[in-house]
Parts: C-alpha cells; structure tokens; sequence
C-alpha cells in the first residue's frame, strides 16, 4: 500500500496521545544515565544548605547562599529521602524527573488546547528532542523547577487566570528571579484586559512572605554572589576571545574561579564594561519592544504569551556575561511552546542550540586548559545561533504589532499620504 504524507497526518491526527506517551517515555529513558551519575557540585551545594538550615544556621546571615529564598524548599525536600549524600542525592534526581514529566505533560496539555491536529504535539516534541542531549547535568540542576513555574504561569495567564498566574510569576522570582523579567510586559498585557488588579495582587501574594522575610534574614545578599562576575567561559563575548586566543588575535586564559570558569586577561578587562553595556541595551530594548508588542496583542493565548516573555529572557541569556549551561533549561520549554505561534524556525534554533551543548560541556578540555579550536567553534556557533534566534524573535515581534502601528494611515508602500 502506498504510503503518502496525507495518511502520516490522519494517523498522527488520530493517535496524538499515543505518540505523546511516546515521546515522553523515550525521552524519559534518555536520561534514565544520569541516575547513575555522582554527585555534582550545584547539589552538593544544595545538600550542604538543606545541612546548615537542618543544624539550625541561617542562610543569608550566617553563610553565603547564592539563591533567592523560595529555593530554600526545593533544597530541603529531598531530605525526605533520608540521611545521607547517596539518599540526597536520589532524592534531588527523582523530584527533579518528576518536573520534567510535569514540564512535558504541560506541554503536551498546551498544545492540545491550542491546536486539534498533530500540531499538537510540536512542542512536546521540541523538548523531548533536546532535553536528552543535557542528560548530564538536567538532573542534577534545580533550574528545571524555575523552568516549570514559568511555564504554569504562561499557562494560567494565557487562560485567563490572572491572579493565579501572577501569583506563579512571583513564585517564580522568588526562586530563580529570572522571571523578574516577565513583569512589565505581562503587565501591560494585563493592563489591556482590564485585570491589572488581579495580576498585580497575584504578584503581590506571591512576594509577600520575602517581604516579610526582610524583617529576619538579608536574602538579598544572594545577589552579591554574582556581582563581581567576570567573563564566563560559555558566553558570547569569551567564547569569541577564546577563538580570538586560538588565532593569536587575543591574550587571555581560561582560569577557574570559586565555581565557575572565566576568561581573563587584559582583552577581556577591556570587554567586560561593554559586555555589560550590551546587556543592557538588549534587555532593555528587548523589554520595551514586548510591551509594546503586549499592548497590540489581540488574540491571547499561552503560545503568545510564551513569545513575551522569551524574548527578553533569551536577551537575557544571549547578552550575559555570564551563560551557564544550565541557562537553556530556562529557554526550552518556553521555546517549544512559543514554537506554536508565528515562525517555528527560532524555536528550533533555540532547541538546536541545546543539543550541542554536550559538544562543548562537559569535555575533558573545558576542566584542563580550555576549549580546542573545534569545540571553540562550535561553543561560538551556539552562543551565536541564540542571537539569531532573539534577532529574528525581535523583527516578527516588531512587524507584526510595532510597524503596523507606525506605519498605520499609510499608503501600500508603507508612506505617509
């Protein structure tokens, strides 16, 4: 019997939960590895907080601790597992599968209200197809709760649910404050549906108890941790001296420096001030092109929604000085999920950009000396992918809602009359 893409599409159609199911436990056994890996640095971190806290010291006050303090929880739950590094240990792995399915099935969830067809299932499949290729530290890393929170407050909002999702974005802050970034053009979002009230009291529910927490605990001396950061290894500026090294065009050397590794030397002094200056032009930018975007939106839905916020959070993310691996754990599922609405291709950029991670990190030169020449390529190649990603994110967002509003009253050519 020939077989042609119109019965693909029938049988796809017709068997979406099949293959979502699928998708999930083929992903799923991916990173069924990772279970058998030691003990990473972040979660002997995690258990060396969830200790101190246990023994009666305050973070904050009595010890560095590096997170906001909704993390506090997600450290301390895996203390239910039991005493003990391995039990800890298990323990962080298994609730951190356990978002990951959630994440999955949100996904799933979403795209099945959005669409009755095997479109469906373009985002599920987008993060299945990239979330195995970071087996290696997905597990072992709590970003993938933030990730999740963020997703449940696109889905709330997207659904109307303003209160409860402001209230999932202030959660949200509290425990990786990335989502700080969602606020102004989810704002005006809400703004123009007359329910800034209630996502303003949302915000205001969610960050109550850190407001309170600043009576007892300095929590935002968490931020002090990161202030004196210099180039990160992973970013697009020192991925660029690093090649630059490579062709003899920049002195610097890979140096490791309290967690994280740094490219230092005179040219990278000399960039970090306009690396930060850069960073927040983009954000900055980024931000207001989305509210703008956010006051034209017509037609709300989680896709759209999805497309707000990830655009200034991959400004975040492509312009930091600082980009951990971990970073685009934060962008996928809001990726696969703005994949639904508008160009599909910067979606799967973002989760290609994913999956060469491993390529670059961890590989035995990124411990000892510093990336080879080819895996400096590939590191700039990605780094250099997400910006294409954000540029082409930025223009659909600008044309569609931005120039339609300039050039309104214009002739067919786009002139004033």
């Amino acid at each position: 019997m020939k077989f042609s893409t119109g019965n693909f599409t029938g049988l796809a159609n017709r068997h979406r939960f099949l293959i979502a199911f699928g998708l999930i436990i083929a992903s799923s056994l991916c990173l069924w590895p990772a279970f058998n890996a030691d003990m990473q640095g972040d979660v002997r971190g995690c258990q060396g907080m969830a200790d101190d806290l246990l023994a009666g010291q305050l973070p904050y006050r009595e010890h560095v601790f590096e997170y906001p303090p909704y993390s506090i929880p997600i450290f301390l739950l895996p203390k239910l597992f039991g005493g003990g590094a391995d039990n800890y240990l298990e323990g962080f792995k298994t609730l951190a599968l356990l978002a990951d399915w959630v994440i999955k099935l949100s996904l799933f969830a979403i795209g099945f209200r959005q669409s009755k067809t095997w479109q469906a299932l373009l985002p599920l499949l987008l993060y299945c197809t990239a979330a195995p290729f970071i087996h290696f530290f997905v597990l072992q890393r709590y970003d993938l709760w933030p990730a999740l929170i963020s997703l449940a407050g696109v889905w709330l909002l997207g659904s109307g649910r303003y209160l409860t999702g402001g209230l999932a974005v202030a959660i949200g802050i509290g425990v990786k404050l990335y989502p700080i970034l969602f606020v102004p053009p989810l704002l005006v979002l809400a703004w123009r549906q007359g329910k800034e009230k209630r996502f303003c009291a949302g915000l205001a529910l969610g960050l109550l108890p850190i407001g309170l927490l600043s009576f007892y605990l300095p929590w935002w001396r968490f931020a002090e941790f990161q202030a004196d950061r210099g180039l990160q290894v992973e970013s697009l500026y020192a991925s660029a001296l690093w090649l630059g090294h490579w062709l003899g065009a920049a002195e610097v050397h890979w140096i490791y420096t309290n967690k994280w590794y740094e490219v230092q030397g005179a040219a990278a002094t000399s960039v970090l001030p306009w690396a930060r200056l850069i960073f927040i032009a983009g954000v900055g930018g980024s931000t207001v092109i989305m509210m703008r975007a956010a006051a034209r939106l017509q037609n709300i839905s989680a896709p759209q929604i999805a497309r707000l916020v990830l655009v200034p959070l991959l400004a975040f993310v492509a312009f930091n000085q600082v980009l951990s691996p971990q970073y685009m754990i934060w962008l996928l599922p809001l990726a696969a999920l703005a994949g639904l609405e508008g160009k599909f291709w910067p979606a799967g950029a973002i989760a290609l950009a994913t999956m060469l991670t491993p390529l670059f990190y961890p590989v035995p030169d990124y411990y000892h000396g510093g990336l080879n020449l080819i895996e400096t390529i590939i590191l700039l190649g990605r780094d250099l992918i997400l910006l294409a990603a954000w540029i082409a994110l930025l223009r659909e967002a600008w044309r569609e809602f931005c120039w339609k509003e300039i050039t309104s009253g214009c002739d067919q050519n786009g002139l004033p009359p």
